[in-house]
């Protein structure tokens, strides 16, 4: 499994520099993947559950349905590993999947400001559905702080939810999709939270 892990997407996003979008960044060396200690966004782990554990955060398609998560890290070991397959809707022949041509705008519930987004889109899958990362056969649509020339926005809400929205149109040929969501750790020594959803085909 690659890309929908955090180390994968760092790369990703990383490669995507040189290779496709002046709005991706390399997270290991740019301004948005600051030390903790220069970041004013908050905690790292979203908003605490009942019990005390860090609750898992969750995305939905605004005004639509909630999203699943393909895998991420959340605190105190809580984490859900890459699956080994995803399903996806198909597109065939000239017909294309539900999210064609619709805008990409999805709710993410966390309790801090994503210090990392991107939408990361891909004109392939194998046959267990994983996405191809070739870089000459991927996007990466970035925001963040530091991201100069951002692929996506980020705004807060009132019930303290995050809408992400990819800026323009959704590039052609690209229908397999992924967000993935990261937060600043809180304190040095603290876990990096993340997490990845699988979105409708486009």
């Amino acid at each position: 499994m690659q890309g929908l892990t955090r180390r994968a997407a760092d790369g990703a996003a990383a490669l995507c520099v040189a290779v496709l979008l002046g709005s991706c960044t390399g997270p290991a060396d740019e301004p948005s993947r600051a030390r903790a200690s220069d970041r004013t966004l908050g905690p790292a782990s979203p908003s605490a559950s009942p019990s005390g554990a860090p609750a898992r955060p969750a995305a939905r398609l605004d005004g639509g349905p909630a999203l699943p998560l393909v895998a991420g890290q959340w605190g105190d070991g809580r984490r859900k590993a890459p699956p080994r397959r995803l399903d996806w809707e198909e597109p065939e022949g000239n017909s294309r999947g539900s999210g064609a041509g619709k805008p990409l705008s999805v709710r993410v519930t966390a309790d801090a400001a994503p210090s990392y987004v991107s939408f990361m889109l891909h004109s392939r899958i194998d046959k267990s559905g994983i996405p191809d990362e070739d870089v000459r056969r991927q996007k990466v649509m970035a925001c963040g702080p530091g991201i100069t020339e951002p692929g996506c926005r980020i705004t807060r809400n009132e019930d303290r939810s995050y809408t992400i929205e990819l800026v323009g149109a959704p590039p052609p040929g690209h229908p397999y999709r992924v967000l993935y969501v990261q937060w600043a750790p809180n304190r040095a020594d603290a876990e990096e939270t993340w997490a990845s959803w699988q979105l409708p085909t486009g």
